[in-house]
């Protein structure tokens, strides 16, 4: 998501459905919504991540490899594979 200038303070109303509209550059952003003992309400921005990619963000090894793999896709730097040597399954998926 491309990052949006804001001010840092503007009043806002909260409406009848007690929602407060942060404008379109945030439609559809997720936050987590700490509510004070004060009335203070803290957004923070937040990301779901799928859990079956979780181990990724969790393993800074493999992150670092991932991260090197799209460097050098990015310069061009491919090799063509062979795949026959890989087993197909019956959508045609290979293993």
């Amino acid at each position: 998501m491309a990052a949006v200038s804001l001010p840092q303070h503007e009043l806002k109303t909260v409406d009848g459905s007690g929602r407060i509209s942060l404008g379109r550059a945030k439609a559809g952003a997720l936050y987590d919504a700490l509510f004070q003992e004060d009335g203070t309400v803290v957004l923070t921005p937040m990301v779901a991540i799928p859990e079956r990619e979780l181990w990724l963000y969790k393993n800074p090894e493999a992150m670092a490899s991932l991260d090197r793999g799209l460097a050098e896709a990015a310069r061009g730097e491919t090799t063509r594979m062979d795949l026959s040597q890989f087993p197909v399954d019956e959508d045609g998926d290979v293993d």
